[in-house]
C-alpha cells in the first residue's frame, strides 16, 4: 500500500513539475513574442522616423535658402542705395551662417540628443537678433499675415547662442506662417523682474491647435497636420534648445484666438 502511495505521489509530482515546466516555457514564448513585436514596432518606427526626418530637414534648410535666393535677386537690381545694400548683405550673411549651422548639425539633430548639439554661449543683443529674424521670415513668408516684433526694450545683452536662438525663433515663426493665412504673427520679448529671465512669445491669429493635440506638440516627429510641413521635428528641436538655455517652452492654453508659444531664457 505504501508503495502505491509513493507511486501516486511521484506521479502527482511529475505532473506538477511537468505543468510548471509547460507554464515556464509558455511564459518564455510569450515574452519572446512580445520582444519580437516590440522590435518590429521599433524597426517600423525607425523607417518612418528616417522618412519624416528627411522631410523636416528639408523644411529647416528651405528657410535660409529662400532668403538667400530672394536677397541675391535684390542685390542684382540696378540703382541700389548703400543702406539697402548693407541690409541685404547683413541678411545674406545671417542666413548663410544659419544654413551652414543647419548642415553641420544634421547628424547631431537627427539624434535629438542635447548632448550632441553644440552651443557657443556668448554675450549678444537679443533684441537685435529678434529684429533680424523677423526681417528674414517676413522676406520669405507665404501668407498675408503681418509679422510683428514687440518689446519694451531697445537693447538687452544676454548670454546665449546666437545661431541657436535664431534657429529657435525662425522655427516658431515659420510654423506660425503655415497656419496663419491672414491677421498677424507677433514675436514679443519681455524681461521679468528679479529672477533674471526673458520671456519670449510667438502669437498668431491662425486656426489654433485643438486641445487634444496640444499634449503631443513637442514629441519627436509629431505632425498636427499631415498635409503641412512643420510641427514634426521643429518643435522637438525647439524644446532641446530651450532646455540648453535653462528655460522651458509651452503653449498658452488660455489663448483661443490662434496659437501662442511661450519660452523662457535665462539672462
Amino acid at each position: 500500500m505504501r508503495y502505491i502511495w509513493l507511486a501516486c505521489c511521484m506521479v502527482v509530482l511529475l505532473v506538477v513539475f511537468g505543468l510548471l515546466d509547460i507554464y515556464i516555457q509558455n511564459k518564455r514564448i510569450r515574452k519572446s513574442r512580445l520582444e519580437l513585436m516590440r522590435a518590429k514596432r521599433i524597426a517600423e518606427n525607425s523607417i518612418r522616423n528616417k522618412s519624416v526626418f528627411l522631410s523636416n530637414m528639408s523644411h529647416e534648410i528651405r528657410t535660409p535658402l529662400n532668403a538667400l535666393s530672394g536677397f541675391s535677386e535684390v542685390l542684382a537690381m540696378p540703382d541700389m542705395d548703400d543702406e539697402t545694400l548693407e541690409q541685404c548683405n547683413e541678411l545674406i550673411q545671417l542666413n548663410s551662417d544659419l544654413l551652414l549651422k543647419l548642415v553641420n548639425d544634421v547628424v547631431d539633430i537627427s539624434c535629438l540628443d542635447i548632448n550632441n548639439m553644440k552651443f557657443q554661449i556668448q554675450s549678444y543683443d537679443v533684441i537685435e537678433i529678434c529684429r533680424n529674424v523677423v526681417k528674414t521670415v517676413s522676406s520669405i513668408k507665404k501668407t498675408e499675415a503681418d509679422i510683428i516684433f514687440e518689446s519694451p526694450l531697445d537693447s538687452l545683452i544676454a548670454q546665449t547662442d546666437k545661431d541657436r536662438l535664431q534657429q529657435l525663433l525662425i522655427n516658431l515663426l515659420v510654423n506660425a506662417t503655415k497656419f496663419t493665412k491672414e491677421g498677424s504673427i507677433t514675436l514679443k520679448v519681455e524681461k521679468t523682474k528679479g529672477n533674471g529671465k526673458l520671456f519670449f512669445s510667438v502669437t498668431d491669429t491662425g486656426c489654433g491647435i485643438a486641445p487634444e493635440k496640444q499634449e503631443k506638440l513637442f514629441q519627436r516627429f509629431e505632425k498636427l497636420n499631415e498635409e503641412a510641413v512643420g510641427f514634426g521635428l521643429g518643435l522637438c528641436i525647439c524644446q532641446l534648445i530651450v532646455k540648453r538655455f535653462g528655460g522651458k517652452i509651452w503653449i498658452d492654453t488660455e489663448y483661443t484666438d490662434g496659437a501662442r508659444f511661450i519660452f523662457t531664457h535665462t539672462i
